[in-house]
C-alpha cells in the first residue's frame, strides 16, 4: 500500500499499473495479486485507511474551540493532503472509475463543512468572531475553507508552486478569517497563531498583520 500510494501521488491514479506497484514493492506481480487481486482492491484498501483518518478528524466536534486547536486541525489536514495527494489531485478520475468512493467522499465533504461551520458559530458565541452580517455568511465561509483545503494542491500545481509548505497553507486560510475577528479574537490570533505562522513561512515572505481594517 505504501508503494502504491507513492506511485499514485507521483504519476497519478490512472497512470499506474499493478506491475509497477509490484516492482516498487520489490515483489512479483503474482505475489501482489495474491494479496490484492487488482489495482481496484489496492485503491479500496487505501480508501479504507484514509477513511479512518478522516473519520477521526471529523469526529472532533467542539473539542477544538480555540484558535490554536483550529490551527492544529489544519495541520492534520495538511498532513493528509501530502500523504494522499492523489486523492485530492485526481478528483474526476476517482469519481468516474470508483463511484462508490466518490459517494463516500461527498459524505466526508458535508461533514467537514458542517464541522467548520460549527466552529465558526461557536467562536461567534465566544465573541472571537463578529456576528454574521448576511444570512448564511458562515455557512458560505465554511464552504470556502473546505474548497481551499480540497483544491490546495491542485491550484499550487497549476501555478507551478509545488514547494509551498504548511505555513502558506495555513496563512491562506487564516486570511479568510482575519477581517472577521473581534478585538479579543485579534489579540488571541496575534499572541498564539501569528508567531507560529512566522515560524513556518519562508523568510522571504513578508507578513503585514499590523491591524484590522
Amino acid at each position: 500500500m505504501k508503494s502504491a500510494i507513492g506511485l499514485f501521488n507521483q504519476k497519478g491514479l490512472v497512470n499506474v499499473r499493478l506491475q509497477q506497484i509490484a516492482d516498487e514493492a520489490g515483489i512479483s506481480v503474482g505475489n501482489l495479486a495474491y494479496h490484492y487481486y487488482s489495482k481496484k482492491a489496492i485503491v479500496l484498501a487505501i480508501d479504507s485507511e484514509l477513511g479512518e483518518e478522516l473519520e477521526l478528524l471529523l469526529s472532533i466536534d467542539q473539542n477544538f474551540p480555540s484558535l490554536l486547536d483550529f490551527d492544529n486541525h489544519l495541520g492534520r489536514y495538511f498532513f493528509i493532503l501530502n500523504r494522499y495527494s492523489f486523492y485530492f489531485l485526481d478528483l474526476l478520475e476517482i469519481e468516474r472509475a470508483y463511484p462508490k468512493l466518490h459517494s463516500k467522499r461527498v459524505n466526508y465533504v458535508e461533514k467537514m463543512i458542517a464541522q467548520i461551520q460549527e466552529w465558526l458559530l461557536l467562536n461567534v458565541e465566544k465573541e472571537i468572531l463578529r456576528p454574521e452580517k448576511m444570512e448564511n455568511q458562515y455557512q458560505h465561509l465554511a464552504e470556502s475553507i473546505w474548497m481551499i483545503i480540497t483544491f490546495w494542491l491542485t491550484q499550487r500545481q497549476v501555478r507551478g508552486k509545488t514547494d509551498i509548505g504548511e505555513g502558506h497553507f495555513k496563512e491562506f486560510i487564516w486570511n479568510q478569517l482575519i477581517p472577521l475577528f473581534t478585538k479579543a479574537g485579534w489579540m488571541e490570533f496575534e499572541a498564539v497563531i501569528l508567531p507560529q505562522l512566522k515560524f513556518y513561512l519562508d523568510q522571504s515572505i513578508s507578513l503585514d498583520f499590523r491591524k484590522l481594517p
